[in-house]
């Protein structure tokens, strides 16, 4: 009897080893399959944030390729007839303009409405930008009426110079590039001191042409 008793004991011994080994592989199995989830989830985000971080950065170096090419056309008034002018400037603006709302699009809140400001000052200037050339070709023969229209352009260009150096700034930021704000400020006054440079022979050259002109 007490044989059959502990023989009893026995299997009942082992169906509650068996059992907490059944409910051990169970809940290992579980915190497993969390495990891979959570890994998969964490490396599915992980990817799109990197995927992400490419897309912004081709998207920003765009914008700073059409801005780059808007401020050459703009000034191209200088070197080339009317028409090639305006067939030049209205395709510079087209790819300007979509490339700042690509911009806008795919940038942080904050960022976002920075880009929208720019975009939409810049479409309020756009016909007093535009007047200058129709003024300079209205001029063609009076060269010192011509350099007066180019030191008003420059100096009205001037703070776009200044807007967009700020712009991209935050967008150098938010694709995790360094910034430095005492090189920042030096760059700005190398910049000013240029435009200054070219300002002032501009002027100096226009002056010296109304002396010309007005000469008995």
């Amino acid at each position: 009897m007490d044989d059959l008793i502990s023989a009893a004991a026995t299997i009942q011994g082992a169906q509650i080893q068996a059992n907490y080994a059944l409910w051990a592989a169970v809940i290992g199995g579980a915190f497993l399959l969390a495990s891979i989830l959570f890994t998969a989830q964490f490396t599915l985000k992980a990817h799109k944030i990197d995927k992400l971080a490419e897309a912004k950065r081709d998207v920003y170096l765009e914008l700073v390729r059409k801005w780059q090419n808007f401020m050459m056309v703009v000034f191209s008034f200088i070197n080339v007839n009317k028409d090639t002018y305006i067939e030049n400037y209205s395709l510079a603006l087209k790819e300007l303009i979509a490339s700042l709302h690509e911009t806008s699009f795919i940038s942080d809140p904050l960022t976002k409405e920075k880009v929208l400001d720019f975009t939409m000052q810049l479409t309020e200037d756009l016909f007093k930008i535009r007047s200058y050339s129709q003024q300079f070709y209205d001029f063609e023969g009076n060269e010192a009426e011509r350099l007066r229209i180019q030191i008003e352009m420059m100096d009205f260009m001037r703070d776009y110079g200044i807007k967009a150096l700020d712009l991209q700034r935050e967008l150098r930021i938010e694709i995790g590039l360094k910034e430095d704000e005492v090189i920042n400020k030096r760059i700005l006054k190398k910049q000013q001191k240029f435009y200054e440079n070219i300002r002032l022979k501009l002027k100096d050259f226009w002056e010296k042409l109304n002396q010309e002109n007005s000469a008995p």
